[in-house]
């Protein structure tokens, strides 16, 4: 599970290093359901005004991901924070993880080309430390590594090649990571090999819509979905243009009435979407990392999901950006899972994590950040005068 994360001059988080920390603190409530092994939290929410960084911290686990994973270059100049001088010529990322009650830190550091350092210790001992485009690797007996090309991972060539050396604990790792999503519900999933079984049409052509239909049930959803070449209702037929591709279409419980997605709510089509991986993190440890997940889903579904994986999960994680305050209460979510952020032009993104400011377990959260308690809750002229 991951433990939290450092960034420095990374878009917005500039001055001094940000970190943000996923351990759990001393609050009883939700104790059996939003917290996993070694007291880890099951994720974060990051709460705040527009363009104030929630999406950059999301984006900051995106890009462990897309380093380790994705098949594409990336473009390490945007990362980089643009309110810095010159001088500041690098960005950094340390993440630490437990995996098989050990602590793993992994390193990175960019400048506008690429690599400028990767590091990774388990457990305090150095498996692999990295300057510019030579290495050391300390895995099964010393290895020593030259001529790294700037733009990859030593760490996820020495995954792809050795398999760790079925390493218990580093394996454990990269299977949770592997098994990780990334959604932002305006525009989609990211696209990489590994979730690729992730995509609604594959996940169902896999798994059937059984599952689906399942949780719809258990949820009081009051829909059902199927997968077919066709969907029928009252006054036309739908068929794909290729005889034998199927679709997936909606019909409303006590309708006979199919309607295929395309003509569906925006709702209904971000519901689908993230399906995937919520039903997948119930059965495989991993994170869910989602961007507007207030997008087109109505206060009472958010509050459903959340509820949903936080007590089917068993060490699966969600960090995810909302603007529905209603999530901000007790019965959903500790007062140590939220995060708001802010912009200071002098400081960047700033951080209060509202168990900091130590609300009672009663106390109403979402009233106290309306209020600006734990800051991060824009002040706009809403008087206008002729």
């Amino acid at each position: 599970m991951l433990k939290s994360i450092k960034l420095k001059n990374y878009t917005t988080f500039f001055g001094k290093p940000t970190e943000i920390d996923f351990s759990a603190k001393n609050y009883k409530i939700l104790e059996d359901e939003n917290v996993g092994e070694n007291r880890i939290l099951k994720g974060a929410l990051f709460v705040g005004e527009n363009a104030s960084g929630k999406t950059q911290i999301l984006k900051s686990i995106k890009l462990l991901l897309d380093v380790l994973f994705a098949n594409r270059k990336i473009d390490y100049s945007n990362i980089i924070s643009f309110y810095t001088e010159a001088k500041e010529k690098t960005v950094k990322f340390e993440y630490t993880f437990v995996e098989n009650n050990s602590e793993i830190k992994y390193t990175i550091e960019f400048d506008y080309k690429g690599f400028k350092s990767e590091k990774l210790i388990v457990d305090n001992k150095e498996i692999l430390d990295r300057i510019d485009d030579k290495a050391k690797l300390n895995l099964k007996g010393e290895k020593t590594f030259s001529d790294i090309p700037s733009n990859l991972s030593l760490l996820r060539r020495v995954y792809f090649d050795t398999n760790f050396y079925e390493d218990e604990t580093l394996t454990k790792w990269f299977e949770y990571l592997k098994n990780s999503t990334y959604i932002n519900c305006i525009k989609g999933f990211m696209n990489y090999d590994s979730i690729e079984d992730m995509r609604i049409n594959n996940y169902v052509e896999k798994n059937t819509t059984d599952e689906i239909n399942k949780f719809f049930k258990e949820i009081n959803y009051r829909q059902k979905i199927k997968y077919d070449v066709e969907a029928k209702t009252k006054r036309v037929v739908f068929r794909s243009a290729n005889a034998n591709e199927k679709f997936i279409s909606f019909s409303k419980d006590e309708t006979d009435t199919y309607i295929p997605i395309k003509y569906e709510s925006i709702g209904n089509k971000v519901l689908l979407n993230i399906l995937p991986a919520f039903l997948n993190a119930i059965k495989k440890d991993s994170m869910i990392i989602i961007d507007e997940f207030s997008s087109g889903l109505h206060n009472e579904l958010e509050e459903c999901l959340l509820k949903y994986f936080f007590h089917y999960s068993k060490n699966s994680q969600i960090f995810f950006v909302s603007h529905s305050t209603n999530i901000l209460n007790n019965t959903l979510i500790r007062p140590d899972q939220v995060y708001s952020t802010e912009f200071n032009p002098k400081k960047g993104t700033v951080l209060t994590r509202f168990s900091d400011e130590k609300p009672r377990e009663s106390q109403n959260t979402e009233k106290m950040y309306l209020n600006g308690v734990f800051n991060g809750i824009p002040r706009y002229n809403k008087t206008f005068k002729n």
